[in-house]
């Protein structure tokens, strides 16, 4: 028996990876298992024993053993997230809601920052082909582009890797699960919200190496059609990847600058790809007060300074009289703070983190996992007494 139930325990290792690749998660039963491997209940006894000591099974009396989702070996428990950077704007709190949720099921994470870059992204997959981890939590590297590391995603996935996608995903992809926004409908809510206050001319500033950019884009017009309002192509105002890192390390936001230049002279309210975008526009039309961004807080969009130090991005001559209106997708400290008042819409709190997380801990327990939407929280500004 010493040697069968030994052999048998390596037999049904093969077995759970079948499952989770499968989407099972209930191992056949005791009976079943001794038929279909002609050894005794006994042995079968033996080895699940083994298998829940290790904790990659439980068993519940009187229901059967159910796959958990962990390995014996625990640098097989690293779930890895490839994020743009874990210091950067909204993603402290993502990261932390991630790791308590994957905490509770035994699983740690490691964060593998991206920087937005496809050549980062190819690093960090060729790396991970070397020692797959079980599990990746994605958020796609300029989505509405065509990506050329798609291949890297798919030799992993035939080796056994659990994928989710943050928020768009590649379309050569389309079995990886999505967790996701309906940006459209987001969109709506914050023409909604801005055209409920008087306004009629509203300009937009969308991301377009995103698709989330572009979703945002065409929600915003068919609002604004909707409405019975017109966008003109000069209130349209897109930026790409590179000229984000051209602010982080220059300060450059040339392209906000030229777009303020030619934005139609009516305009009186903003929707922004998110929130940072809308800091960069309120100390830029001059409509805060004193309480710049120091150059790192302004790169890492993490933490406002309240130093009265001069603001590097206030340029007069787009200081604005008439009241402006800003809102934003996605909401960071520059919001909650006070310190930027604009509408945003964010997920509720902490749900985005902790949903990624426990699908991606069904996956590794064989559970179905599919596509999934977190819905908004519009909030409006704070007012300052």
């Amino acid at each position: 028996m010493a040697i069968k139930y030994k052999w048998l325990v390596e037999q049904l290792r093969e077995i759970i990876s079948e499952y989770i690749q499968k989407g099972e998660n209930r191992l056949p039963t005791e009976q079943e298992l001794s038929a279909r491997y002609r050894v005794s209940r006994q042995t079968v006894r033996a080895a699940l024993a083994v298998l829940e000591e290790e904790r990659e099974i439980r068993r519940i009396k009187g229901s059967g053993a159910y796959i958990t989702g962990l390995s014996s070996l625990e640098e097989r428990n690293v779930v890895g997230i490839l994020i743009p950077d874990e210091q950067q704007y909204e993603y402290p709190a993502l990261v932390n809601d991630i790791r308590v949720t994957l905490a509770g099921e035994g699983f740690s994470c490691k964060v593998y920052p991206t920087h937005s870059h496809a050549d980062q992204e190819r690093q960090i997959l060729q790396f991970l082909l070397k020692s797959p981890l079980r599990a990746l939590i994605v958020e796609p590297v300029k989505s509405s582009l065509p990506s050329p590391n798609i291949e890297l995603y798919q030799k992993l996935l035939q080796k056994g890797t659990s994928v989710l996608f943050l928020g768009s995903a590649y379309p050569e992809l389309s079995q990886v699960p999505v967790l996701y926004e309906d940006n459209g409908y987001g969109a709506g809510l914050l023409v909604q919200s801005l055209v409920e206050r008087g306004n009629t001319s509203i300009a937009g500033i969308f991301r377009m190496d995103e698709q989330r950019g572009l979703k945002r884009y065409q929600g915003f017009l068919d609002a604004m059609q909707n409405h019975g309002l017109t966008v003109p192509d000069r209130n349209i105002c897109w930026y790409t990847t590179q000229e984000l890192d051209d602010f982080r390390q220059n300060r450059d936001i040339s392209f906000l600058k030229k777009f303020l230049e030619r934005v139609t002279p009516d305009c009186t309210a903003f929707v922004c790809q998110d929130d940072f975008i809308s800091w960069l526009l309120w100390e830029e039309l001059a409509l805060g007060e004193e309480t710049p961004l120091t150059t790192h807080e302004a790169a890492s969009s993490h933490r406002p300074s309240t130093a009265p130090t001069a603001n590097a991005y206030h340029t007069s001559r787009h200081s604005y009289e008439a009241p402006i209106a800003l809102a934003a997708f996605n909401t960071s400290y520059l919001t909650t703070s006070g310190l930027l008042r604009a509408t945003t819409l964010t997920p509720p709190a902490h749900q985005s983190g902790a949903l990624a997380a426990q699908m991606i801990i069904d996956k590794l327990k064989g559970l179905p996992v599919s596509s999934q939407e977190v819905p908004w929280h519009l909030s409006l500004p704070k007012l300052h007494s």
